[in-house]
Order: C-alpha cells, then sequence, then structure tokens
C-alpha cells in the first residue's frame, strides 16, 4: 500500500508539474494547472490533511511533502490540503455562507498564518482564480479565518520565481472564529508538512548536484572523485537525513494529538539550516554555470528560502500558543 500510494501521488506530480512547468510560474486558472488540480481532488489529495487519511496513511504526510517540494509546485496544495481542509472539517462553524467563495475543490487557496504583530500581509500569490484567506490569533485562544478579495491583493515582485507575491489588503470581506484547541494541531500538521516540501526541494537540489559531480570532470577525472567535492556532497546528505529523523518525531508527536513547539523549533532549525546549505553547495558544484540565475538550482534555493520565512511565521505562533 505504501509503495502503490506514494507512486501515484509522484507519478502524478512527476508527470504534470516538470521544473519546466514550475519556472513558468502559472496562474491556478492557467488550464495545465487546472488539470493538475483536477487530479488531485479526483485522486482525493486534497483529502490528505484530514482525519480519516491522516489515520489511515497519516505517516507518508513528510514523503507528500517532499515530493511536492522536489516538484516546486506552484499550486497551493499545502495551504488548501493541510491547512484549509481539515480545519473546516474540524470545526463546521468555519462553513458558514461567505467565508468561502468556491469549495476547495473548485477553487484552491492560498493563506496567511501570522499573529498581529507579525502581520504585514505578505501572501503567496496565485492569480485571480484563487481564494485568499488570512489565520491569526486575537484573544483568549480564539482565532479569526479572514477572506480578501483577490481584487484588493497587491501583486508584487517576489523572491521565489515560480510562484507570485502579494499583500492582503486591511479590510477582510468575511471572517469566522475557531479555537485553539482545533486550530493548533491542524497548524502544526501543515507546518510539518511545509518543512517536508522544503527538504524535498533540498533534496532534489543535492541530488542534482551529486548527478553533475559524476559527470564533470576536470584533470582526467569527474569533480565527485575530489574530496573537496565528495565530502561535502556526503555531509549535505547526511545533514538532511538527520533532520528527517526530527521532522518524524514531529509527525508522530502530531499523530499523537500533541502540541510540541519544542520539537517544532529543533525540526525547523535542522531541515532550514541543511535545506540551506544543500541548495547552496549545489550551486557551487555546479561551478560558472551554476552562479547563473537562469540554472535551476537557484529555483530550489529560493524555494527553500521562501519556506525558511513562511515556516518562520508558523513556528512562532505554535510558541505563543504553549
Amino acid at each position: 500500500m505504501t509503495t502503490l500510494l506514494l507512486s501515484t501521488f509522484g507519478r502524478l506530480v512527476g508527470e504534470q508539474h516538470s521544473i519546466a512547468h514550475a519556472r513558468k510560474a502559472l496562474p491556478c486558472d492557467a488550464p495545465a494547472q487546472q488539470a493538475l488540480w483536477a487530479e488531485l481532488v479526483d485522486g482525493g489529495w486534497l483529502d490528505a490533511g484530514c482525519r480519516d487519511f491522516q489515520q489511515e496513511n497519516g505517516a507518508h504526510t513528510l514523503l507528500l511533502g517532499e515530493i511536492t517540494g522536489r516538484a516546486l509546485m506552484t499550486l497551493p496544495y499545502a495551504s488548501t490540503a493541510f491547512l484549509l481542509m481539515p480545519l473546516l472539517e474540524a470545526d463546521a462553524s468555519l462553513q458558514a455562507d461567505g467565508l468561502l467563495v468556491s469549495p476547495l475543490r473548485d477553487c484552491p487557496a492560498s493563506v496567511r498564518c501570522s499573529s498581529v504583530q507579525q502581520d504585514d500581509g505578505w501572501i503567496e500569490h496565485f492569480g485571480e482564480a484563487a481564494q485568499y484567506l488570512r489565520l491569526l490569533p486575537v484573544e483568549d485562544g480564539t482565532w479569526r479565518l479572514e477572506r480578501h478579495a483577490p481584487s484588493t491583493v497587491d501583486v508584487l515582485p517576489g523572491m521565489d520565481a515560480t510562484i507570485g507575491l502579494g499583500r492582503l489588503g486591511p479590510a477582510a470581506v468575511a471572517s469566522g472564529t475557531s479555537t485553539s484547541q482545533l486550530v493548533l494541531p491542524v497548524l502544526q500538521r501543515h507546518f510539518t508538512f511545509e518543512l517536508a516540501h522544503l527538504m524535498g526541494a533540498a533534496g532534489a537540489s543535492l541530488d542534482m548536484a551529486i548527478a553533475y559531480a559524476k559527470e564533470r570532470e576536470q584533470f582526467g577525472r569527474p569533480i565527485g572523485q575530489f574530496q573537496a567535492v565528495k565530502h561535502a556532497l556526503v555531509d549535505a546528505w547526511m545533514g538532511l537525513d538527520s533532520a528527517r529523523y526530527a521532522l518524524r518525531a514531529l509527525l508522530s508527536a502530531t499523530t499523537d494529538g500533541t502540541l510540541a513547539p519544542d520539537l517544532a523549533g529543533t525540526a525547523h532549525r535542522l531541515a532550514v539550516s541543511v535545506g540551506r546549505r544543500a541548495c547552496k553547495l549545489a550551486i557551487q558544484v555546479h561551478g560558472g554555470i551554476g552562479f547563473a540565475w537562469e540554472h535551476d538550482a537557484h529555483l530550489y534555493l529560493k524555494r527553500v528560502y521562501h519556506l525558511a520565512i513562511t515556516t518562520q511565521r508558523s513556528l512562532s505562533l505554535l510558541q505563543a500558543a504553549a
């Protein structure tokens, strides 16, 4: 079951979302994006963060995250499947009229998680066809989920060339409230999935560097045979593997219903640190061509830096609620 599940998801994402596709930074309403979203819906993958799927296949959450990271997914899959879908399942009151313009299966949603102090409004932008929401704590264990009209989101150039950057306006058009008891476990699982996505991007970057080191020759030998290159690649590989242990521990705690802000902090530090190191090393191993902005190595690097910022916001929320 494990092999079939992961190979099905991996084949779907791999066939319809290549790195060349990611580079185009297509909006949600582009035909290729609509086709992929429809496949995700038909395959039941939007329910991956919900109760039934997690009870049966929750141990695969990290691998699903790594698959989306390796493909540099340019759809708001994480925020839709691992944040909004399980949150709406846990709290039916959030499904009040006006909070969502369209069902998530028809119209994916981008969500900004932040506190009032952090709330400068930056959000991942996926075009006018997407829905935009903000999740934030307000007072006495209460959380507010706000919907913002796409037309009020200012679009700006961002660091991650594969995903647009927007800024939410100050006024929401609809909102609903929930409790920390319902929100925090969902937020922790979403945080874990996002870190796995980061690890997948870093792992793909490192694999690309390893493959290049086997092919590129200097002084009549592949550069991967030189200790300066070989040892650095091994060190990065071991760093990624070590970070996965922390993520597995965090996922296990989340599955048991335990809030683990300290463990979340450890997993974040390890994943971000080794992810950045692996992506930087990939650029260095590729030499001159690696430093060209057009090289795919920069897409992975920017995605890792992008996720380092967004996951830091979620981590701050988890730690503040402890």
